[in-house]
C-alpha cells in the first residue's frame, strides 16, 4: 500500500497502475468511462491546491506552469499553488502534486488527500493541459458510449495488451456535451499502434482533427463549466436613518457546488461608503454612488450577507446589485437586484442531488428561512432605534 498524507489524515490507496495509457487508478479497477465513477468527487469549490515537486527539472516546472496558467485563463476553475493559500487558513486536506513520474499519468477528479499527476522528461505543457483535465474530472473522449458514430476503431492495428484501452463507456455514462473531435482529451490516430498505422480515424474530417495537445477545446471548457457550475443570486433591502441609508444584500449559491472569486458591483446613485460588515466581503468605492466588493469563495448551497453603511438618505429604488464569480453560473437571470422589488422567499438547496458533486454544506430549510426573517426584523428594529449594525451579518446561514 502506498500512503498519501493529506494535512491531517493520511489516505491509504494500493499502488496505482496506469489504464488508457495515461489514468492512474487503483489495481482492482480495469475500467474507465467518460463519467465520474461514484466515488470520484470535484474539487471544492472550484478550487484545486498543488505543489510542485523540486525535483522535476525546469523545463518540467515551466511546462506545468504554462498549463496552470492556461486552465485557469481560459476555465472557471482556479488551480492555487498551496504557498498563496489564504493567510491563517489551514492546509487543504486535498491537493495535487506534480512529481516525476514514469511517463504523463493523472488520477480522475479529485480522490481525497494528496494525489499525484506524474510529469516525465518528454511531457509538455500540452501533454499536462490533457492531465489536468483528467484531475478535474474529465475522461477520454473516445471512450464515450455514442463514439462509434463518429470514429472507427481499427482493432487489427492496436496492441493486443492495449486493446483495453479502447473499450467503450457503460451505457448510462454520463456525456458532457457533443462527441469533441478537437477536445484535448482525444486520443490521437496512432495511439497504441502494431503496425505504425491508424489506431483511430474520425468518420468526419481528417486523422489531424483528433489528439492535440495545444490547449482545452470550446467543448471540454464547457464540459467544466458543466461540472463545477454554481447557481448566485442576490437580493437586496435599504434602510433608511435621518440623512444615512444601511442596504443589506443577500448573496446566495443555491446549488451543489460552491463558487468562488465572487464580485458584487453596488450602484446607488450618488454617495459615498462609510463602512460595511466584516464577514469576508472586501469592499472599495473609487467612484462616488458605487461600491464593489469580493468574497473569495461561497460554498454550496449557503448564503452570504453584506451590509453596507452609507453617507445619503437613498430613495428605496435607488439601489442595484449584480453579482457574479470566476465559477460558471447555470441560472445568471438571477444575479441582479432592484432595491424595492417584491423580495423572493429565501431559496432553498437544490433538491436534485447531484453524484458528481460533494456535499460540503448544510441545506437550508424553512427553519433557516425564519432565522433569516428573524435577522431581517432585528435589523429593522436597530435601523428604527438608532443603533448602526455592524459585522452582524452571518457569512453563512445554516
Amino acid at each position: 500500500m502506498a500512503s498519501f498524507a493529506g494535512a491531517d489524515t493520511p489516505v491509504e490507496w494500493s499502488a496505482p497502475e496506469l489504464i488508457e495509457g495515461d489514468i492512474l487508478v487503483e489495481q482492482s479497477h480495469k475500467r474507465r468511462s467518460i463519467a465520474l465513477p461514484a466515488n470520484v468527487q470535484l474539487w471544492v469549490d472550484g478550487i484545486v491546491p498543488f505543489a510542485i515537486d523540486p525535483a522535476l527539472s525546469e523545463a518540467s516546472v515551466a511546462a506545468i506552469e504554462t498549463a496552470v496558467e492556461h486552465w485557469n485563463r481560459a476555465s472557471g476553475v482556479t488551480l492555487l499553488p498551496l504557498q498563496q493559500w489564504g493567510g491563517g487558513a489551514a492546509t487543504p486536506a486535498d491537493s495535487i502534486l506534480f512529481q516525476p513520474g514514469p511517463g504523463c499519468a493523472s488520477w480522475v477528479g479529485r480522490r481525497g488527500g494528496v494525489q499525484e499527476i506524474w510529469v516525465a522528461s518528454n511531457c509538455a505543457a500540452g501533454s499536462v493541459m490533457h492531465e489536468i483535465g483528467h484531475a478535474l474530472g474529465l475522461e477520454h473522449e473516445h471512450t464515450r458510449p455514442d463514439r462509434d458514430q463518429f470514429i472507427t476503431i481499427h482493432w487489427d492495428n492496436i496492441d493486443p495488451e492495449k486493446r483495453h484501452n479502447f473499450n467503450i463507456a457503460d451505457a448510462g455514462s454520463r456525456v458532457l456535451g457533443e462527441y469533441d473531435y478537437s477536445s484535448i482529451m482525444h486520443y490521437g490516430p496512432n495511439n497504441f499502434t502494431l503496425n505504425g498505422k491508424p489506431t483511430i480515424t474520425p468518420l468526419v474530417g481528417s486523422a489531424d482533427t483528433i489528439g492535440q495537445r495545444r490547449s482545452p477545446s470550446p467543448g471540454d471548457l464547457a464540459a467544466i463549466a458543466n461540472l463545477y457550475a454554481s447557481d448566485l443570486s442576490v437580493v437586496t433591502h435599504v434602510y433608511t436613518d435621518g440623512q444615512s441609508s444601511e442596504a443589506t444584500i443577500q448573496v446566495s449559491n443555491d446549488h451543489a457546488q460552491g463558487a468562488h472569486t465572487i464580485e458584487l458591483s453596488v450602484t446607488f446613485g450618488e454617495g459615498r461608503l462609510l463602512g460595511h460588515s466584516d464577514n469576508g466581503w472586501q469592499c472599495s468605492s473609487a467612484d462616488s454612488g458605487r461600491v464593489s466588493c469580493l468574497l473569495e469563495r461561497l460554498p454550496a448551497s449557503s448564503s452570504s450577507i453584506l451590509v453596507l453603511d452609507l453617507d445619503r438618505r437613498l430613495a428605496v429604488e435607488e439601489l442595484t446589485a449584480v453579482v457574479s464569480s470566476k465559477t460558471p453560473d447555470d441560472n445568471p437571470g438571477n444575479n441582479a437586484d432592484k432595491s424595492g422589488n417584491p423580495a423572493p422567499a429565501l431559496a432553498a438547496a437544490s433538491a436534485v442531488e447531484d453524484p458528481l458533486a460533494p456535499v460540503f454544506s448544510t441545506s437550508l430549510n424553512g427553519g433557516a428561512a425564519t432565522w433569516l426573517l428573524f435577522v431581517l426584523a432585528l435589523l429593522l428594529f436597530y435601523r428604527q432605534s438608532g443603533c448602526r449594525v455592524d459585522g452582524q451579518a452571518s457569512d453563512r446561514i445554516e
